[in-house]
């Protein structure tokens, strides 16, 4: 192979594809992150496309077949994620393939997530439970395009990434993903407020279950505990990061039964994480420090974390050492390529 190009994108969602390519900068590969569009939490990118103003007129789509095929002559390995290519019926994927192009698709939740499997399901809390009519339609949540889509890109793409809970459809066909996070850029610190202080970022309300979080804080206020709470809306990644660092907990997703990217930020900075967690993701982490709650009992969970501090502490180092194990973006970045490389 002539010499190795990495292309990251075209969505940029959690900072995924800026994180890939600047961890395998970092491992002396030549790596790019290009987009269409800003993330709402303003992620940094490499390259954005620009196009002719709004809508799919006929400049812009002989802009995309420009774009793709600049960038199709460019590099040779190509990471995509949440779905998200430039042509449409992926036909950049097939053309891709064609070309001999080594190709990956990184899925993240939502984008794939089986949602009559969660709602069906007896437990309690899943994340479809709780999703409104408005996200759903925000996302494009409509689980007979998702089946296609997706089956197209599995037959053409060569490997896959998703967490086991979200990969229901794709069969059995992914690799494990473990976020990346660029660990330098967060230092921890582990001294505590005088009063403790819980932050809760929630992207959505619904999915992430605000309604139980704000709930348990107005009980535990009701009965008098001492401490501060924030809750951060519309809010930059950087400002959200600069609130996390001046609290002491934070409270991530209460009805997925996993952890997200806000979580293992929180965890590089020294913070006590709190979320709900099932079970079965033990079986892939068993060292995960992370304290698990629910709805039916955060309540009483945050009481007793208040009321013991020393035990923030411990959990603040133990969710460094898990961070930096994990998910961090030079070596998860440099393993995911191996990965695509010998992909067959």
């Amino acid at each position: 192979m002539k010499k190795l190009r990495v292309f990251c994108g075209y969505s940029n969602t959690g900072g995924i594809a800026y994180k890939i390519a600047e961890g395998l900068r970092k491992n002396n590969i030549a790596a790019d992150s290009v987009v269409i569009s800003e993330h709402n939490f303003s992620y940094p990118y490499h390259m954005k496309i620009n196009f002719a103003g709004e809508g799919d007129t006929v400049l812009n789509k002989l802009l995309k077949y420009y774009y793709f095929i600049k960038h199709a002559l460019t590099y040779n390995v190509f990471i995509f994620n949440t779905r998200s290519t430039l042509l449409s019926r992926k036909w950049d994927l097939k053309i891709l393939k064609l070309l001999g192009k080594k190709t990956a698709m990184i899925y993240v939740g939502c984008d794939i997530r089986d949602k009559y499997h969660y709602v069906k399901s007896p437990d309690k809390y899943t994340v479809c439970k709780n999703c409104t009519d408005d996200y759903q339609r925000k996302i494009g949540c409509v689980m007979e395009h998702k089946l296609k889509e997706t089956e197209t890109i599995q037959k053409y793409i060569d490997v896959s990434f998703s967490h086991p809970f979200d990969a229901m459809i794709l069969k059995g066909k992914y690799k494990y993903l473990y976020l990346l996070l660029d660990l330098e850029n967060y230092v921890p610190e582990y001294s505590l407020n005088s009063k403790i202080k819980i932050v809760y970022a929630p992207s959505d309300d619904g999915i992430k279950g605000t309604k139980y979080v704000v709930a348990a804080i107005e009980n535990l206020k009701a009965a008098g505990i001492d401490f501060e709470f924030e809750l951060l809306r519309n809010k930059s990644h950087s400002e959200i990061i600069t609130s996390i660092k001046n609290a002491d907990i934070l409270i991530d997703q209460m009805v997925a039964g996993w952890y997200g990217l806000i979580s293992i930020e929180a965890m590089a900075l020294g913070k006590t994480v709190v979320c709900y967690i099932r079970d079965k993701l033990y079986d892939y982490l068993p060292d995960l420090p992370i304290v698990n709650l629910n709805p039916d009992n955060l309540a009483e969970g945050l009481k007793l974390l208040i009321q013991n501090k020393d035990e923030l502490v411990t959990k603040g180092r133990a969710g460094r050492a898990f961070v930096e194990k994990y998910h961090d973006y030079i070596k998860n970045s440099a393993q995911m390529l191996e990965i695509i490389l010998n992909s067959n």
